[in-house]
């Protein structure tokens, strides 16, 4: 499955292209749906690269011209997540002693974003659980996503910003272009690289997906979240490994993405409030496991998509707090499992 995405880490350089042409920027009227690589600068000292590789997808709001669902999710160290990838792919045996890959980005959250006073800005609102319903909050200060004054053609974000305004986020997103001059970092071209030369993209399904999900990446016989249903009859059922029922408490929890995943049981009906994104209510489940699961919102995402390139792909199922962009809980779709059939 999708075993030549790091190979291009072992290439020392890409082709020449020619600049992009520019044009003066549009109103924030104009569509910039799509999704896009980005840089997420902290300070020096942060935990994990001080230059991340971002990814940015907006859904332009059904009704609302202008307006869009974003989500935003940060890379882990790519270059350290390479090896796990290969030997999930490549070695499952060695996998099965040393562990499969569990982590794939570092931060997820959702937004909305609706145009401000000021053109060619939008402001950025959290998106959280309210009961049914997924709601913006509205507290404090925005995000400020900004455009570049000159708009590149083919690329809506190259050379915007996002701002912070939270403890804990990088002092600035920004979404490189050709002539800003500013330091990339070594995270952001090698996603650049990796995407471009193994022909990936990266998407945010905005069907629900059913099937069996996996507590990481090809372990195959690790089915721990079942999906079902389709239309107004949508299902989840989280499931207990009885296979793993000898190994410790500790060592189960570090199988996952999240802890929290480890030992959850129980059924629940699923809805979708915004397009894109669902909301999971308890039917049976205990009482730990509705209240870890409920509250969060579900988003299926394909971080490497390699559909178009290997007709592969390997659906990421994401259960997030937008007020906590680290807390999320992530299961694996089943290699096997296709279209969510």
């Amino acid at each position: 499955m999708k075993q030549t995405i790091f190979l291009s880490f072992l290439l020392l350089s890409s082709a020449c292209s020619t600049p992009p042409k520019l044009r003066s920027v549009a109103s924030a009227e104009k569509d910039i749906s799509g999704t896009y690589l980005g840089v997420s600068e902290y300070r020096q000292g942060h935990k994990g690269p001080n230059k991340a590789a971002t990814r940015i997808y907006l859904h332009e709001v059904e009704g609302e011209r202008g307006s869009y669902h974003v989500v935003l999710l940060e890379y882990v160290d790519l270059i350290k997540m390479a090896p796990s990838y290969i030997i999930s792919n490549k070695m499952p045996a060695v996998a099965k002693k040393v562990g499969f890959l569990n982590s794939i980005t570092s931060k997820i959250t959702a937004y909305k974003a609706t145009p401000s006073a000021n053109e060619g800005t939008f402001e950025l609102w959290p998106l959280v659980a309210s009961g049914e319903k997924i709601i913006e909050k509205k507290e404090g200060k925005p995000r400020l996503l900004t455009l570049a004054k000159d708009e590149t053609v083919g690329d809506a974000l190259a050379g915007a910003t996002i701002s912070s305004v939270n403890e804990g986020e990088p002092i600035e997103i920004f979404f490189p272009k050709e002539d800003d001059e500013k330091r990339n970092g070594v995270q952001y071209g090698v996603a650049k690289l990796t995407y471009s030369k193994a022909k990936l993209e990266s998407t945010w399904r905005k069907n629900y997906l059913p099937g069996p999900y996996l507590s990481q990446y090809a372990k195959v016989d690790d089915v721990v979240l079942d999906l079902a249903g389709s239309g107004d009859n949508l299902r989840a059922e989280f499931k207990l490994n009885e296979s793993a029922s000898n190994v410790s408490k500790e060592k189960r929890e570090r199988v996952f993405t999240h802890k929290d995943s480890a030992f959850l049981k129980g059924e629940f009906s699923v809805t979708e409030p915004l397009d894109g994104m669902f909301l999971f209510s308890s039917v049976n489940a205990d009482a730990k496991t509705r209240d870890i699961v409920q509250g969060k919102i579900g988003l299926f995402i394909d971080v490497f998509d390699a559909t178009k390139s290997l007709n592969q792909d390997v659906v990421e199922l994401a259960l997030i707090d937008s007020e906590k962009p680290g807390e999320f809980l992530m299961y694996y779709e089943h290699p096997d499992n296709g279209e969510g059939k």
